[in-house]
């Protein structure tokens, strides 16, 4: 008997491409992609217009518009413009020294070093402030001799009298050693709450370019 084969059977042929046909379809990719770029990303992404179709097709426009969004948002398109003033009203970190004047700062002939003894009465918060220019350094240690004190570490603009200050340091502690580059012009210090029923000394150590203010 004679084998036929199965009618319901399908014969599927894959074309195959010769190499010089991908070759000139990979061609002609890159041709297409090469003219987007030239007539299209570059004048609406970049402002560069090569062939001068991107300004017919209002494409360079689109850059513009991005640019000028740029520059409202910064505020200027000039990099080294002077950043503006903050809400608080104090001068912009752009405007701020560098690490080498600060440094120069430190050596000043206004450098003092104090060490005073501050009682704290019993159940009673106290004071305690510098008077310091901007971007002035100081070094500080201060310690109670074991009995923890709630303290702020702050300071308060010159001339401000709305009641801002801007803290550095909150917690309770016994003693607490440190550094401060004032951040603006005005009275740098601590406040101290002595929550205790008798009288805490704090024992502090300053050195820095300072007026004491007490």
């Amino acid at each position: 008997m004679t084998n036929q084969k199965n009618s319901n059977e399908i014969s599927v042929e894959i074309p195959v491409h010769s190499t010089a046909t991908l070759v000139k379809a990979s061609i002609a990719a890159s041709m297409i992609a090469a003219v987007v770029l030239l007539i299209a990303i570059l004048p609406a992404e970049y402002n560069i217009d090569p062939t001068g179709l991107g300004k017919s097709l209002g494409l360079t426009q689109l850059s513009q518009n991005g640019l000028l969004e740029s520059e409202k948002v910064s505020g200027s398109s000039d990099p080294k413009a002077t950043l503006p003033v903050s809400e608080t009203g104090f001068q912009a970190v752009a405007d701020a020294p560098s690490l080498e004047q600060i440094a120069q700062r430190r050596q000043t002939p206004g450098v003092r070093s104090d060490l005073v003894n501050i009682d704290i009465p019993a159940g009673k918060g106290l004071e305690y402030k510098l008077l310091m220019d901007a971007y002035t350094h100081l070094e500080y240690e201060w310690s109670t001799g074991g009995e923890p004190l709630y303290f702020d570490f702050h300071g308060e603009p010159k001339g401000d009298k709305t009641g801002y200050f801007e803290s550095f340091s909150i917690t309770t502690s016994d003693k607490m050693k440190g550094s401060l580059t004032t951040p603006f012009a005005g009275s740098h210090g601590w406040y101290w709450k002595n929550q205790t029923d008798s009288v805490i000394t704090v024992t502090l150590s300053t050195k820095g370019d300072y007026q004491i203010k007490g």
